[in-house]
């Protein structure tokens, strides 16, 4: 635990240190809380013992002792509330610090990390785990550095208040340390269990809500909420332990205060009987053992969300430690960019000893226009995936213009390589936002340009706000088609040499196939243009294509030239894995 509290001081002090006046004047806001908080019984012990328990009292001075008592009370209030509101903010900047460092570091990430992590992990990760930090500044620090000074103070006063009798009253404090001890360790373990639980449900509602449409089609509703359902009720089942944990520890540690009240009684009735102490000086103990047992009850209850904090940042520690695969070498230069493209025995494995290209030798001339058939799982879009360094290659090299794309500052080699996936990615914003990726500096008349060049400016016209049209999340109110050619635009609106088309035309109609291809015909001119596509109709109109089959290159030529070979694309060809034309 102690490594674990180390660790998570390593990853908050950089960021208390940059409000560190304000968690001081913080810290002097508790002391006075506490002070007027623990001056309240002294107020009533001198009020009983030199204003009322005397042969002559004077209402006067009980008067004035009772006005002190409530403006100290007032006070307290006031003081309490400044400082809580003033923590919670402090607690809150902090937590939103870390959040904004966390998804920047998320952001440059290598794709492998996201291929290992489950989306519901990681929002687990920088959602819910902060929050748990939040936790630890707005309620654990707050509370047990009171706590402590509450301790610290009462001790204090007992022991000028009746040496004796503040002995007795602590007899009590190595049977705490006892209970504490025992619940600490039952509570860390179930607290991660539950985090693990807490991330499980998670990730399995974000992977559901990611492929509701999958899950409705097959019917699956019955079977994943039965899958979602057990891991709901494990989830329960450890926050109902830790819950009872909780709950046990916080009765016994009350129990205990109350059994130091009728102990603090009994033995100090015969003092006061006898004499020896006053009324004033047992009901000020009574006072001081009641708040004595308030801290430890506290930090008792707060004992959780330190063992939550300690889980939910070693999970942070471990993705701020994630180091990208793909990284940009010191000094790097944009090469004079012409379109040339050349793969020199390139190989990749994203499992260790489990090659998906294996060797691969290829040059691409500027301007040319290729296409790339295969059956899945051959390799083509990891081929294309190493062109724009979502991975790097573990055996040879992949060039641009003859120059290793390692040596390419990776903000230039992503613009000049444009990719239009099947797989449609639209955010919630304008249509002018979503083409230009709310790039504010891209005027809107190149949107409207590019637009009109791929053919999307007709459609997005009729819309009922046009180019301002708000679109929902992925762009769910649009068809297929009219999504593709706003992913086309995105993509076209930085002008890359290098265009990859990773099966754009998949799912298309036969409309709007035609409506792209013409696109496609028109935007190609003075570019490279690389394309992944199962239609005839896509691929004919290369110069030539690559055939390739488990991670390698079998064959290469333009579409009769492959015809008359009656290789491997032949087979493609007759087995209809190569489609002739587009499905409606």
């Amino acid at each position: 635990m102690a490594i674990k509290f180390k660790a998570a001081l390593d990853i908050l002090l950089p960021y208390l240190k940059k409000y560190r006046f304000r968690m001081v004047w913080i810290f002097l806001l508790v002391i006075l809380v506490v002070s007027t908080d623990l001056v309240q019984p002294i107020i009533v012990k001198e009020a009983i013992d030199k204003h009322i328990s005397v042969p002559h009292p004077d209402m006067g001075s009980i008067t004035l002792m009772t006005g002190i008592y409530f403006i100290v009370v007032i006070a307290a209030f006031g003081l309490t509330y400044y400082q809580n509101i003033l923590l919670q903010e402090t607690g809150q900047s902090i937590i939103k610090h870390i959040r904004t460092d966390l998804f920047r570091h998320l952001q440059g990430l290598s794709l492998k990390y996201f291929d290992r992590n489950a989306s519901g992990r990681i929002i687990t990760n920088v959602v819910s785990d902060t929050e748990a930090l939040n936790n630890f500044f707005t309620d654990f620090l707050a509370n047990n550095i009171k706590s402590i000074f509450t301790l610290i103070m009462i001790i204090v006063f007992m022991f000028q208040l009746n040496i004796k009798i503040a002995a007795y009253c602590f007899l009590v404090v190595p049977l705490i340390i006892i209970i504490s001890a025992y619940f600490q360790g039952k509570l860390r373990a179930i607290n991660q269990e539950m985090r693990s639980r807490l991330s499980t449900v998670i990730a399995f509602l974000a992977e559901n809500l990611a492929g509701m449409s999958i899950v409705q089609i097959f019917h699956q509703e019955k079977k994943q909420f039965r899958e979602f359902d057990l891991r709901n009720t494990k989830l329960l089942e450890s926050t109902m332990v830790e819950n009872q944990l909780t709950l046990a520890y916080f009765l016994f540690t009350e129990s205990l205060g109350d059994i130091g009240v009728a102990a603090l009684v009994w033995f100090g009735s015969g003092p006061v009987i006898r004499g020896s102490v006053s009324f004033g000086v047992l009901y000020a103990f009574i006072g001081y053992i009641r708040r004595f047992f308030q801290p430890i009850n506290s930090i008792t209850m707060q004992l959780n969300v330190l063992q939550t904090m300690l889980v939910a940042t070693e999970r942070i520690v471990r993705t701020f430690n994630e180091k990208p695969d793909i990284t940009e070498i010191a000094g790097a230069k944009v090469p004079a960019v012409k379109g040339g493209i050349s793969f020199n025995a390139t190989h990749l494995a994203y499992k260790e000893d489990n090659d998906i290209l294996k060797g691969i030798d290829l040059e691409i001339k500027p301007g040319d226009r290729v296409g790339f058939v295969g059956a899945s799982g051959a390799g083509k879009t990891s081929l294309m995936s190493l062109l724009a360094r979502f991975y790097d290659p573990t055996g040879g090299s992949v060039k641009i213009d003859g120059v290793d794309i390692r040596e390419w500052p990776l903000k230039e080699l992503r613009q000049t390589v444009g990719i239009v996936q099947q797989d449609i990615t639209l955010f919630a914003g304008t249509v002018l936002d979503n083409i230009r990726f709310f790039r504010k500096e891209i005027p809107a008349t190149r949107v409207y340009e590019v637009s009109k060049m791929i053919g999307a400016d007709d459609f997005i016209r009729r819309l009922p706000l046009g180019y301002e049209t708000l679109l929902s999340e992925k762009g769910a109110t649009l068809s297929f088609g009219e999504r593709q050619l706003l992913s086309f635009a995105r993509v076209m609106v930085f002008d890359p040499k290098i265009l990859i088309l990773d099966e754009a035309t998949a799912s298309l109609d036969s409309e709007s196939e035609a409506v792209l291809q013409e696109a496609i015909g028109k935007v190609s001119g003075g570019r490279t243009l690389l394309v992944i596509a199962h239609r005839l109709s896509t691929v004919q109109q290369m110069d030539y294509i690559v055939v390739m089959d488990d991670g390698l290159i079998v064959e290469k030529g333009t579409h009769e030239e492959l015809l008359k070979k009656s290789g491997h694309y032949t087979t493609l060809h007759k087995s209809g894995l190569l489609i002739e034309e587009a499905l409606i």
